[in-house]
């Protein structure tokens, strides 16, 4: 049986391209520019033809059409729109090459005429503005208006939607019928949480759930220490949530529980952190010490790193640096790649390559150690769209637009 096409760009690890395939969606071509990125996409897809190259390669009609010569359904990525923005403290440069790659992404909707498309992006985009003072999300919506598409933009909370976390993401959408399609239906509550019945949704006739929990999301994986794990292991109990029941997808091999390698002197400071606190709570004498200071004290306290997750809550925001974000619920250490994954939604079948973590991007840039920066484990998990999100997404244009499996060509 055929399927709705959907090509992905600015794929990453695969997160809005695997939830577009849960919905029953064919996804034959992805294009990324990220090596381990590709490496994780490759060995999940093994039938999907991955194209590692920057999208500005692509900017003409036959450089598109040799890569894929019909039209898609949909079309989606979450291209960076940092670039057009000077908000903030620090101006950001008008020309920074991250517009054009907004540019790009148009341009693929442009030539290859797809019934839909669906961009990602961070909540911030809705408050950006361009050098000229106009709001980014108003150039975007104007550009995909003047390509013939009828464009909204959602705020998804991906909590509302099964993920256990609190992830807000703004979803631009375009779609060539003309008409409203409204965002997709809430499956879970955030008010519920804790609850064990069902309330009616106000919004339509669907019962909500409650929403996810970390602890229903992570509490079967093996415990560890710091600096214990590999890379690939046997599970060491039996699922405890229906959402762990659904995630395991059958796995008989648990991939990238590896824990982080902490001193004992962080390890210490981590057993004085609570529920919902951070590395700024700890008492004076367990606080971060000057690199290269002879053990004393720095006097600076992070609000934002190693905060203790709630077990019975959904967890904060799961981004591209989690690994120094987040402290495990019981445990003292750092949130593993395979629990962000959990928390993400990724089945536990989908493995993540290259390495588990790199240094900071930039003292690799200043360094001119180019050949290491590259995506690592937590980068990848952290940037994906979490792919229940996705399957919402993609079921909810599926059913909206009545989507007809038959590919067009392109003459």
């Amino acid at each position: 049986m055929l399927q709705p096409v959907a090509i992905d760009l600015f794929a990453g690890a695969g997160g809005f391209g695997l939830g577009f395939k849960m919905a029953g969606f064919s996804i034959p071509v992805s294009l990324e520019i990220d090596a381990w990125a590709c490496d994780t996409l490759r060995y999940n897809h093994p039938d999907m033809v991955v194209i590692q190259d920057d999208i500005r390669n692509y900017s003409t009609l036959n450089s598109i059409t040799n890569i894929y010569s019909y039209k898609p359904d949909i079309i989606i990525g979450g291209p960076p729109c940092q670039g057009f923005s000077i908000a903030g403290r620090a101006n950001k440069d008008p020309k920074d090459p991250r517009n054009s790659l907004f540019k790009n992404f148009a341009q693929w909707i442009s030539f290859l005429e797809p019934k839909a498309f669906v961009m990602e992006n961070v909540k911030g985009l809705l408050t950006r503005k361009s050098a000229e003072g106009e709001k980014v999300i108003d150039i975007i919506k104007q550009t995909f208006t003047e390509l013939g598409y009828f464009v909204e933009v959602w705020l998804l909370n991906a909590a509302e939607y099964g993920v256990p976390q609190i992830r807000e993401r703004v979803f631009v959408v375009g779609n060539k019928t003309g008409k409203e399609l409204g965002f997709p239906q809430h499956t879970h509550s955030l008010e519920l949480v804790g609850k064990k019945s069902v309330q009616l949704s106000v919004f339509d006739t669907v019962d909500l759930l409650p929403a996810i929990t970390l602890w229903d999301a992570i509490s079967d994986l093996p415990p560890l220490e710091a600096c214990e794990g590999i890379e690939e292991q046997a599970f060491s109990s039996e699922p405890q949530s229906q959402y762990q029941h659904w995630i395991r997808n059958y796995s008989q091999t648990l991939y990238n529980h590896v824990a982080m390698e902490h001193s004992q002197r962080l390890v210490e400071r981590f057993k004085h952190i609570k529920w919902g606190e951070s590395s700024s709570d700890v008492p004076l004498e367990h606080g971060a010490r000057r690199r290269s200071g002879n053990g004393d004290l720095s006097g600076i306290s992070y609000d934002q790193n190693n905060r203790r997750l709630h077990p019975h809550k959904p967890s904060h925001t799961i981004a591209a640096s989690f690994y120094a974000n987040f402290i495990h619920p019981f445990q003292h250490r750092n949130l593993t790649a395979r629990e962000g994954a959990r928390v993400q939604s990724f089945p536990d079948t989908y493995r993540f390559m290259g390495k588990k973590t790199v240094v900071s991007h930039k003292l690799l840039q200043r360094e001119e150690r180019l050949d290491e920066k590259f995506l690592c484990q937590y980068n990848q998990v952290g940037n994906a769209v979490p792919p229940l999100v996705a399957k919402c997404i993609a079921s909810h244009l599926k059913e909206k637009l009545q989507l007809c499996p038959q590919a067009i060509g392109i003459l």
